[in-house]
């Protein structure tokens, strides 16, 4: 990613692609797009877990374990669960312990599924911040690159009203609300573990 001469170039594994602006909005990898320009943000992967299981019988609300830090939404046939938060630095290292704690955590409070027929698991990482708050504006210096990223466990449910304001930024200058809570470049030094 480039921004000169009054234009915006991005290459990528689809080929090249020039603009007036580039919005970067890819969660956990953010921080490394970013990196390329010289910007930091203070970021890194939470990895959740998840895995889906056919329960005899699906219940047909969200089932909340919050001491295990799980959630069970039902899924047409199959029961998804998802939770934990490992830092471990890797993105997409998957340890299998952190679904069968899952199942030991959940199982005694349900009845009717068959714990070892288990299909879809899988670890994502989520863009943890040190604040908890996302970054939402411009890098520095005037770029024409602007930074949607680091939404921690809610980025599906701050979608709308982030993507709002970032186009009002991009396109207008105003975001319609007080961006400085989400600046970029709110953090002077790494955040380190």
């Amino acid at each position: 990613m480039r921004d000169a001469g009054g234009r915006v170039t991005v290459e990528s594994s689809l080929g090249r692609f020039d603009g007036e602006a580039v919005v970067v909005a890819a969660g956990a990898w953010s921080k490394e797009l970013c990196r390329t320009l010289g910007a930091h943000l203070s970021m890194q992967p939470g990895k959740g877990y998840s895995f889906s299981v056919r329960p005899r019988s699906v219940p047909r609300r969200v089932l909340n374990f919050p001491d295990a830090h799980v959630i069970a939404t039902p899924m047409g046939e199959r029961l998804r669960f998802a939770g934990t938060m490992e830092f471990d630095g890797t993105y997409d290292r998957f340890d299998r312990r952190r679904i069968e704690a899952m199942v030991r955590a959940v199982s005694p409070y349900l009845r009717g599924i068959d714990w070892a027929d288990r299909s879809e698991e899988w670890v994502g990482p989520r863009p943890m911040t040190p604040d908890g708050l996302p970054y939402i504006g411009r890098l520095p210096n005037g770029s024409r690159i602007f930074v949607a990223a680091g939404h921690n466990m809610l980025g599906v449910t701050l979608a709308p009203p982030t993507g709002e304001a970032i186009a009002g930024l991009v396109l207008s200058g105003d975001p319609g609300i007080d961006l400085t809570w989400f600046s970029p470049q709110r953090f002077a030094r790494p955040w380190r573990r």
